[in-house]
């Protein structure tokens, strides 16, 4: 899918996908137990476009590299399918996809993945030992935390490509906790992928 989990409103921090790259880390004292919130962000992945483009031109020049062969984009209104140079920051696209209008874009207009979601839920899980996903309590708002069940999935519903979705992460340590380095508790994102058409 080519939407991800950032630790930052401005989707500057995307958080990694499995191999621990950037994970989303925090310090917690077992000793005593500790309970800490954050705010996490769902959104497309999404760069800006490094110079002004035409409207026929189909090489086109990113911000930073995104993504990949294959993948619609979309800028302003106007659909694009990446035929190549998908993972760099230049890509060669074919223009006016799904009956849209090929028109002239600015540099730094916002370049999104061109798809919707539906059905978005995510859910901590742990992989392996002993299961510490009831460590985390996930909602929609700060407040919602206090009455969400231990370890389980939040229904974040439906996401427009531009849209950026929020929730709520809270974190409980208990108390006697011994020292260690948690890496395998994750938040799964699932849904279904909808091309704009």
């Amino acid at each position: 899918m080519a939407i991800h989990l950032y630790l930052d409103e401005g989707l500057t921090q995307q958080i990694s996908e499995g191999d621990f790259s950037r994970p989303e880390a925090e310090s917690y004292n077992g000793t005593d137990g500790d309970i800490k919130d954050r705010q996490l962000y769902v959104a497309n992945e999404q760069t800006s476009l490094a110079s002004v483009i035409d409207a026929a031109q189909t090489a086109i020049a990113l911000a930073e590299p995104r993504f990949a062969d294959g993948e619609l984009i979309i800028i302003d209104g106007e659909q694009m399918l990446v035929e190549s140079g998908g993972g760099t920051a230049n890509l060669t696209v074919q223009r006016g996809v799904a009956n849209t209008a090929a028109t002239a874009h600015d540099a730094g207009t916002t370049v999104y993945s061109g798809y919707d979601y539906t059905g978005l839920v995510l859910d901590p899980i742990d992989e392996t030992g002993t299961d510490e996903a009831v460590w985390y309590r996930l909602a929609l708002t700060q407040a919602g935390l206090d009455t969400a069940t231990q370890g389980a999935p939040l229904n974040l519903g439906d996401k427009a490509f531009q849209q950026t979705l929020s929730f709520w992460r809270r974190c409980t340590v208990l108390p006697g906790t011994p020292v260690q380095n948690k890496l395998d508790i994750k938040l799964r994102l699932t849904g279904t992928e909808n091309p704009i058409l």
